[in-house]
């Protein structure tokens, strides 16, 4: 554990926090004395030896929550687990006891790894992607592109290939209860994955500084949105806002041409005749056009909230360009928040907003219907819709007939989905449901994926 408290002082270094060699030894001395078993306790003991100021004391706060964040780790039965298993294991059923009293799916499940998932033990996932971490080296992590080859060895250190030789074991068994394992064991897995490229992440994150802030940037731009914690929001803003004032910069200068209009050769040398057939002055054909409007519905419930929030930052970052903006919440009621954006900052209206709007399970359902209810009126072909949503309406009426009417009547729907494609299909999903009655759907977990659908949403409305 010495090790790890090194690392961890030299990530306070890095983050501009001064502790000396001699702070370093008290540190240790503290913690041999208190010892690493109770979180909180460390961090007390820890903050009070390394943190000396007000603003270090933020500091080391922030640090310690990436460094020890694995502390929070789960495997958490929510979307993924959403499927016929999982209801499974969730039902009076006692899934444990039909192991036990089954003694091939119990033999098929002894490796520790597979145990371990079963159990959905925090603190035993905790020290295990602890153990795997120190193993593979992870302060040689340096760039965001090296994220994928960590989250694979540390899914190796894990030895994954246990959850594998389980699975193989169970398709041998012809028994409902192997069957309900196995669906259990491929969603634990899946999420073991993310799990790991979170860690690796989180990792990267807390020591970008000491690369430069061009570095921590590009993180960010790629780091999955809602693995990033409340601290990075002020920086994420001003890189929204940076990228923005890139994709305003570059799309206006086209909608100017384009404004201009095409030459009228005629017209222009009929006026220079007494010129000698010098263009001196030149006459366009201008074509008249409606402002493009854009209108926002964002589900602004706790799983995608963190997406909805970066969307809209966006969008009225791009008032330039994009100057008829409307944008609406939801949950499971849709409400109207343009004019909380207009009369607040960003940061605030959002609050505001999702407060109001962010309560209660999602019904993208009944959303739609008060969607329809508001604007469906004033939505035409000149008018581009973008809805942000995973679109998990927890088995209600999905009321495609009222997206198929916007869908109609605007010029573009685009449906942002923060989930991996491969989950849009699964359990209370109603994605490809939707996907009939949108023009285009696009995964959206990060701001580098955000950036390329604002710059494309740029081009489709000029």
């Amino acid at each position: 554990m010495q090790t790890k408290l090194v690392s961890f002082i030299g990530a306070l270094r890095k983050h501009d926090v001064r502790i000396s060699t001699s702070e370093t030894l008290d540190a240790m001395r503290v913690m041999a004395l208190v010892g690493y078993s109770e979180r909180d306790t460390v961090k007390m003991a820890l903050a009070s030896t390394l943190a000396k100021t007000k603003e270090e004391k933020a500091l080391f706060d922030d640090c310690f929550e990436l460094f020890y964040g694995g502390e929070r780790l789960k495997i958490n039965q929510t979307s993924q687990d959403n499927d016929k298993a999982a209801n499974k294991e969730n039902s009076d059923v006692d899934l444990q006891q039909q192991i036990a009293d089954n003694p091939l799916v119990k033999e098929a499940l002894d490796s520790p790894l597979v145990q371990m998932l079963m159990e959905n033990d925090p603190a035993k996932l905790t020290a295990a992607m602890a153990k795997a971490a120190s193993e593979v080296s992870m302060e040689k992590l340096r760039y965001f592109t090296q994220t994928g080859q960590y989250s694979r060895k540390l899914l190796e250190q894990l030895d994954t290939r246990q959850i594998d030789d389980s699975i193989e074991q169970l398709q041998g068994i012809q028994d409902s209860t192997a069957d309900f394992v196995i669906d259990i064991l491929q969603n634990r897995k899946q999420q073991l994955r993310e799990i790991a490229k979170q860690q690796v992440e989180e990792h990267l994150l807390l020591t970008a500084n000491a690369e430069g802030r061009k570095l921590q940037e590009d993180v960010l731009r790629s780091a999955k949105l809602s693995s990033l914690e409340r601290k990075h929001f002020d920086q994420l803003q001003e890189l929204v806002r940076k990228l923005a004032k890139k994709l305003a910069s570059r799309h206006s200068q086209r909608m100017h041409v384009e404004k201009r209009g095409k030459l009228d050769v005629a017209k222009t040398l009929r006026k220079n005749v007494h010129l000698d057939g010098i263009m001196f002055e030149t006459y366009w054909k201008k074509k008249r056009k409606d402002q493009p409007k854009v209108i926002a519905l964002c589900d602004v419930s706790n799983s995608v909230a963190a997406y909805a929030k970066f969307l809209l930052l966006f969008l009225y970052s791009l008032s330039d360009v994009i100057p008829k903006v409307r944008s609406f919440c939801f949950s499971n009621r849709t409400g109207e928040v343009t004019d909380l954006f207009n009369k607040y900052e960003a940061a605030q209206a959002m609050e505001m907003s999702f407060k109001q709007w962010g309560q209660g399970s999602s019904d993208y359902g009944q959303s739609l219907v008060d969607f329809a209810d508001i604007c469906l009126e004033q939505i035409d072909n000149n008018t581009t819709v973008i809805i942000l949503g995973d679109a998990r309406n927890n088995h209600g009426d999905a009321r495609l007939d009222v997206l198929q009417k916007v869908y109609n009547r605007a010029k573009t729907v685009i449906w942002l989905n923060p989930e991996r494609r491969s989950q849009w299909n699964t359990g209370d999903s109603e994605m490809h449901r939707y996907q009939s009655a949108s023009h285009f759907s696009t995964e959206c977990q990060s701001l580098q994926q955000l950036e390329r659908i604002v710059d494309k949403l740029l081009t489709l409305i000029r």
